[in-house]
C-alpha cells in the first residue's frame, strides 16, 4: 500500500470514529437510559385548575362521562373521546415498580398505535399526592405527547366511582385494577386485558385494529349500551323515589315532634 493510500484510510477512519462519538453524545444528551426521549420540566410551570374546581360527581348517581385534569393542568373530558378508540388503566406515580413497568408497557403500545389513532389515559389513584404538577414530571419518563396519551388527576372520591361506575373495576388509594380497559368509538367498554398477561395482550392488539375499522356501532353492542343504558336509569329514579321518602319522613317526624300550645300553662305564666 502507498503512503498516499495509507495516509488517506487513517483520515478515513478519524472522521468515522469523530461522527459515531458525536452520535453517542447527541443521543446520551438527548435520550433516557431506556431510550425514549425527555424533556427538562419547567420549575415555574403552574397547572390552569385549582383543586376547588375540581369535579366531584356530587349529585350525579351514575357516572358516565367524566371530567378530570390531565398534565397540563387543563380540563379533560371524556366525552372530547366520542369517535376514537381509547385505552384506559389506573396507577399512581410513588409506585416503585408494578406501575412503571405497566406504563412501560402502555409506552410500548402507544408507540405502535398512537400514530394510527389510539388514544390512551392513565389515571392515578393517588390524586392527593399526583397532583397534576406532579403528573407533568412524571409523565416525560414515557411520553412528550400531551395528545396522545393523558395522565389524569382530580377529586380523590370522584375517581374512585370513575373506577366503579364507568368501568366497571376496583378503586382505592394506591390500589387499582391490573387491566388495561379497551373503549370503542361510541363508548363501549369491549374489553379487560390484565396487561401481565401475554396471551391477553395479544388480543389487545388484535382488538385494537378491530375497533378501528368500525364504522358502525356493532348491533350487539348498540343493545348492550341501551340496555345499560336503561339500567342506570333505573337507578337514579330508584335514588330518586329514595330521597323523596327520607325527606317525607324527616317532616312528618318533625311534626309530630311540635307540641301544641298549653292556654293553663299560660295563664299560670300570667
Amino acid at each position: 500500500m502507498s503512503k498516499a493510500a495509507g495516509f488517506f484510510l487513517s483520515l478515513m477512519l478519524v472522521v468515522a470514529g469523530g461522527l459515531l462519538l458525536y452520535k453517542l453524545l447527541n443521543n446520551g444528551s438527548g435520550q433516557s437510559q431506556s431510550g425514549h426521549e425527555t424533556s427538562s420540566v419547567d420549575p415555574n410551570w403552574t397547572p390552569q385548575v385549582k383543586p376547588a374546581e375540581y369535579k366531584t360527581g356530587e349529585g350525579e348517581p351514575w357516572i358516565r362521562e367524566f371530567e378530570l385534569v390531565d398534565q397540563q393542568g387543563k380540563i379533560f373530558k371524556s366525552e372530547d373521546l366520542k369517535g376514537k378508540v381509547w385505552m384506559t388503566s389506573f396507577f399512581f406515580s410513588s409506585c416503585p415498580s408494578t406501575c412503571v413497568q405497566q406504563n412501560r408497557e402502555i409506552q410500548s403500545l402507544y408507540e405502535i398505535w398512537a400514530r394510527k389513532g389510539i388514544k390512551f389515559v392513565s389515571i392515578t389513584c393517588d390524586a392527593e399526592n399526583d397532583t397534576p404538577s406532579r403528573l407533568h414530571e412524571y409523565a416525560q419518563n414515557f411520553t412528550t405527547d400531551v395528545e396522545n396519551w393523558k395522565f389524569l388527576s382530580g377529586d380523590v372520591g370522584y375517581i374512585n366511582r370513575i373506577g366503579s361506575d364507568r368501568f366497571l373495576v376496583p378503586v382505592g388509594p394506591r390500589t387499582h385494577s391490573d387491566s388495561f380497559i379497551l373503549v370503542d368509538k361510541w363508548g363501549n367498554v369491549r374489553g379487560k386485558y390484565n396487561w401481565h398477561e401475554t396471551e391477553e395482550m395479544k388480543e389487545l392488539n388484535q382488538q385494537f385494529v378491530t375497533l378501528l375499522q368500525e364504522e358502525q356501532e356493532p348491533a350487539e353492542w348498540a343493545e348492550k349500551r341501551e340496555q345499560l343504558e336503561a339500567q342506570i336509569q333505573q337507578f337514579v329514579e330508584q335514588q330518586g323515589n329514595s330521597e323523596e321518602d327520607e325527606g317525607d319522613s324527616s317532616d312528618t317526624t318533625d311534626g309530630e315532634n311540635e307540641q301544641e300550645p298549653n292556654p293553663a300553662a299560660n295563664e299560670a305564666v300570667d
